[in-house]
């Protein structure tokens, strides 16, 4: 009979992050149900519609993060695979614009339709860009210095990125990639004055383009006074406010909030962190905050703890993306940024961007399994 061998059953993985990460997934969940319970019924008939897509969204992604977990991570150093994952992210993008495959929802083409099958194609261009970066990374950190060797490269492939996701048009998204790209760069290493080079001309750029549209000067305004409109453009914001008023300190109870109400546009996806604030007060805020910053800071100290280049940077890059994202939400929420749109990691309901954010996940998960921490 053969004998228990306890090194078959080691952990060979952050339990620390992998635990945050459930974490995550599991409040998410229940503030996806009680965030959506209304709107769910008001659309479907019945209020567990939507949580029932999320749990199917939630049990596929939790199968590919522990494959992604589980594949040696090396093995995505592979130029012929990421020249076919920034392929497809392409395509997507730009099937985004063909009638019969684009889906239109609210003025924007975000999405690919197939058959019944149906995705947003940034998230998956999020996966490949990722990749790309810690591939070009990887190879190139000796010429990150160098403008033309060292950033050049990644700026044309990001930039093209950008633009057509602008076009669908998606301007939170498009501008939360290339503040990325650059947040990586100067931690992989760039020189300031090729940040300030590339920096000072998209600053004004980036206002020309927000003041371009109607609705993206409406945001702006929103933002620096949302009382001159309470009911119009400042409506938004200021529901989130109040959501976060109602909450006090140990908040309404789960499930006891009233600005779910169809009073709070969108609590299930942009403004889930307010339906938090309300539910949960101060305390299930702050709770919130710290799990992120512990994702965060954890995923940072399993970068570190690799010696292999490619999964640094790898790590590295799908952190920032992550930790990005949330803070780009809680600020939107928080009435401290201009709504974007971004969506906030493992909490906004959506499947396409759960299934992105679980798969970067295990990524991570599968670095830290040869890192020592």
């Amino acid at each position: 009979m053969r004998g228990f061998n306890p090194a078959e059953y080691e952990i060979d993985f952050d339990v620390i992050f992998f635990l945050v990460t459930l974490s995550l997934m599991g409040m998410g969940t229940v503030m996806i149900f009680s965030s959506s319970y209304f709107v769910s019924k008001e659309l479907y008939g019945t209020g567990i519609a939507l949580i029932k897509k999320h749990l199917i969204h939630l049990g596929i992604g939790l199968c590919l993060m522990l494959l992604a977990m589980k594949i040696d991570y090396r093995r995505f150093r592979s130029q012929p695979l990421i020249l076919l994952a920034l392929f497809a992210g392409f395509c997507a993008l730009i099937l985004c614009f063909v009638p019969g495959i684009g889906r239109t929802a609210g003025h924007a083409c975000r999405w690919v339709k197939i058959l019944s099958f149906s995705f947003q194609a940034s998230e998956l261009m999020k996966i490949a860009l990722i990749l790309y970066m810690a591939y070009f990374l990887s190879k190139q950190s000796k010429d990150i210095r160098d403008f033309s060797s060292g950033v050049l490269p990644i700026l044309i492939i990001v930039g093209i990125a950008c633009a057509l996701i602008f076009l669908e048009p998606d301007f939170g998204t498009a501008a939360a990639i290339g503040i990325w790209s650059l947040l990586v760069l100067f931690l992989a290493g760039m020189r300031i004055k090729h940040l300030a080079l590339i920096t000072l001309p998209l600053i004004p750029l980036g206002s020309i383009l927000m003041l371009a549209e109607p609705y993206r000067r409406a945001r702006l305004t929103a933002f620096i006074n949302p009382w001159s409109d309470m009911q119009g453009i400042g409506y938004q914001v200021i529901q989130s406010m109040v959501s976060f008023a109602n909450g006090g300190f140990f908040g309404a109870g789960l499930g006891q909030g009233t600005q779910k109400l169809f009073f709070l546009p969108a609590p299930h996806t942009d403004f889930i962190l307010s339906v938090v604030g309300e539910e949960l007060g101060f305390l299930g805020t702050a709770l919130v905050i710290s799990l992120f910053g512990l994702w965060i800071w954890r995923g940072f100290s399993i970068a570190q703890a690799t010696k292999d280049s490619f999964g640094f940077y790898l790590v590295l890059s799908s952190v920032c993306l992550i930790g990005l994202q949330a803070i780009m939400n809680m600020g939107v929420a928080m009435s401290v940024l201009p709504t974007t749109g971004i969506a906030l990691p493992f909490f906004s309901y959506g499947g396409s961007t759960l299934l992105t954010t679980m798969i970067i996940s295990g990524m991570i998960l599968s670095v830290s399994r040869r890192a020592r921490l």
